[in-house]
């Protein structure tokens, strides 16, 4: 048997017998310790607050007894939150999801995270399995970076297929894209585009006339209004948009799809924390990734289709960049935009 570092975390925390999916005792248990607590607090930073409602009442509709307070915001202002109720020396969140995978690791360096590894993120897609093996955080929400453009202006055929398309002189006056000084997915696909083709990627890009936006998601109202043919954006905000009738079409570039992965994590002051331990069960189980395709989000599972029009992670070629990569080159590169795009 080969031991994978993700397998041997797994006996570690959980115990060499432990079983392939979430025991039914073991759900029970602490299903029991959750419903003496009552409820639980999430502060996320990923979807907006319809959804993450009904992923809370999904929640409660699994677990009755155990009510989620479900609090969005920007990932930026839930951190800044999360941070003065720890120096107020009372956390009010009991499970923190961010965009910004540094605030994880700044947080498991205070020691301000539990330890908990889910049973159920066994399921998950393989690139998501090992972003979390230490237990102090699991993937709940992968972003994707892909090829968009408006499918009413440019044909198939004439669409970009990889990331090198993009910057063809042909789309001058027609690419747009956002900022990584607003958005933290533009920011990683900046350190992605350094690495595979160097500054002058963005150079190149810069004689196009791009317009840029704040937002990832920017993009995708310029290229659905027309005012540019071509761009970078989620692919899950291009097919709701296009699910909508509107003429937007995705493609997933040749040489590799950039994923930006979204983590959880439970924090260790948190008062719930059998209720936070549940939750987390819940966000690697099924009816979670259910919820995510049902919006066009990327599920996290293999045993749960992809919206239409969309690729499962397992069929994407798909790229991540590791934490300490981002928060190592992330500043600069921020200055670097600055200095080509002003």
């Amino acid at each position: 048997m080969t031991w994978t570092r993700r397998a041997f975390a797994w006996t570690v925390l959980l115990g060499a017998t432990a079983p392939a999916a979430f025991a039914q005792g073991a759900e029970t248990q602490l299903y029991e310790a959750a419903k003496a607590e009552g409820q639980l607090t999430w502060y996320s930073g990923i979807l907006d607050q319809p959804i993450c409602d009904k992923v809370g009442q999904a929640f409660t509709a699994k677990y009755p007894g155990v009510r989620v307070n479900a609090i969005k915001t920007t990932s930026q202002v839930a951190f800044q939150r999360l941070t003065q109720d720890m120096k107020a020396g009372a956390v009010q969140s009991d499970v923190f999801t961010t965009t910004d995978a540094s605030h994880m690791t700044f947080l498991e360096r205070k020691g301000e995270l539990t330890q908990y590894l889910p049973e159920n993120a066994r399921n998950l897609a393989d690139p998501l399995r090992d972003f979390g093996s230490k237990g102090f955080y699991q993937v709940s929400w992968v972003g994707l970076v892909a090829l968009v453009y408006n499918s009413s202006k440019v044909k198939p055929e004439n669409a970009p297929k990889d990331w090198p398309d993009l910057a063809d002189p042909k789309w001058k006056n027609a690419v747009t894209f956002g900022s990584p000084n607003f958005s933290g997915m533009v920011g990683v696909w900046t350190i992605a585009m350094e690495d595979k083709y160097g500054w002058d990627y963005f150079e190149r890009l810069n004689k196009l006339n791009p317009l840029i936006g704040r937002s990832i998601d920017d993009a995708v109202t310029t290229l659905n209004s027309g005012e540019r043919l071509v761009g970078t954006g989620n692919p899950a905000t291009a097919l709701r948009n296009a699910a909508k009738g509107n003429p937007l079409a995705v493609n997933y570039p040749t040489s590799g799809t950039l994923g930006v992965l979204s983590p959880t994590g439970i924090l260790r002051k948190a008062r719930s924390q059998n209720a936070a331990k549940l939750f987390m069960e819940f966000l690697t189980g099924p009816e979670y990734s259910r919820i995510l395709a049902e919006h066009y989000e990327q599920p996290l599972r293999t045993d749960v289709p992809p919206p239409n029009g969309a690729k499962s992670l397992s069929d994407i070629n798909l790229f991540v960049k590791p934490v300490d990569e981002i928060e190592r080159k992330l500043p600069p590169n921020k200055e670097k935009w600055r200095d080509t795009f002003g």
